[in-house]
């Protein structure tokens, strides 16, 4: 009997490979380098050398293995395998991932959003355990999620679903987002647009102690924003709110649409913590009718970064 599943977080800077036995207990992990500028070809030689490397380092056989699951930071055709677009790794769009994959390593492959395979690993193995039906929002550079529906992960009619960075939340404020749009919380509340609005602040005048902690305007980051946040600075607090006022308007639009009330958050911007979160939380309050009757849980994730990982795994039926 094949025992054992290869789940592939392959992001922009970096892959996660993960050899999980038939209770999905990690066996071995392995981290390597993304080489962004790799023709697709090239990448797909590369995962195929990973996952070989990672079954062997464990002591297993191929043979061994049921599958391999992948995630992307792509929009993605489930059903064919295809990566359709990707911001980070332009050279893999409208590429067949699934197949090349399959080829190389002669074994059954499955490829999905790298949101969408969290979602999957925190309602089956993480803070969503025992839900029929979650929200799951990843807020870092971008901000992503992925639906989950009576039970299953909800990926809509062209595999978009649960895009939820790209709602339209303003129409006064926001950068140029690769959506087309300004306006959406993507190009207001990720982690790169709040930063870049700290950047902007600052070559206003405004004083603030996040660059003493970033050490160059172009090294300011959402880390800088947090240390700075710690010593009620100002400026961090201004970036935080105005963030967390358009992630709640997020939120509210969610629980409105879908009529799901359990939200799991993670990413590396939440990792400012309670300050960031309650202000979000606040914000959706102030707009929700909902939230009187049916209050909403707000859950951290509890995977961190192997979500993702874990959840390409868990694509392998």
């Amino acid at each position: 009997m094949k025992k054992y599943v290869v789940g592939v977080d392959v992001g922009a800077s970096k892959t996660l490979c993960g050899l999980f036995d038939d209770q999905m207990r990690l066996v071995r992990v392995i981290q390597r380098p993304t080489d962004a500028e790799l023709p697709a070809e090239a990448m797909m030689d590369a995962l195929d050398a990973y996952v070989r490397e990672l079954a062997r380092g464990a002591g297993v056989p191929l043979e061994e293995v049921r599958g391999v699951g992948a995630a992307f930071p792509s929009h993605v055709d489930f059903a064919e395998g295809v990566l359709l677009e990707t911001a980070d790794l332009y050279q893999l769009n409208d590429t067949p991932v699934r197949d090349m994959l399959k080829k190389r390593l002669a074994l059954p492959v499955f490829i999905d959003n790298d949101s969408n395979a969290a979602a999957l690993a925190e309602h089956r193995l993480g803070a969503g355990r025992g839900v029929r039906d979650m929200i799951y929002v990843a807020v870092s550079t971008g901000v992503g999620g992925g639906l989950i529906l009576g039970g299953e992960l909800y990926r809509g009619i062209h595999g978009s679903a649960g895009e939820i960075g790209h709602m339209f939340v303003s129409d006064s404020t926001g950068y140029p987002c690769g959506c087309g749009v300004s306006g959406c919380v993507e190009s207001i509340a990720s982690g790169a647009n709040m930063a870049k609005y700290a950047i902007d602040r600052i070559k206003e005048g405004a004083e603030s102690r996040i660059l003493d902690h970033a050490g160059t305007m172009s090294g300011i980051d959402m880390v800088a924003v947090g240390k700075a946040l710690a010593e009620d600075d100002p400026l961090a607090i201004e970036v935080v709110e105005r963030g967390a006022e358009y992630l709640g308007r997020m939120f509210q639009s969610l629980y409105q649409i879908f009529d799901i009330n359990i939200f799991v958050y993670g990413g590396g911007v939440m990792k400012l913590g309670e300050r960031f979160v309650s202000r979000i939380i606040a914000a959706y309050r102030r707009y929700s009718q909902m939230e009187y009757r049916y209050p909403a849980q707000f859950l951290p994730a509890e995977l961190g970064d192997n979500a993702g990982m874990i959840g390409a795994a868990l694509l392998v039926k």
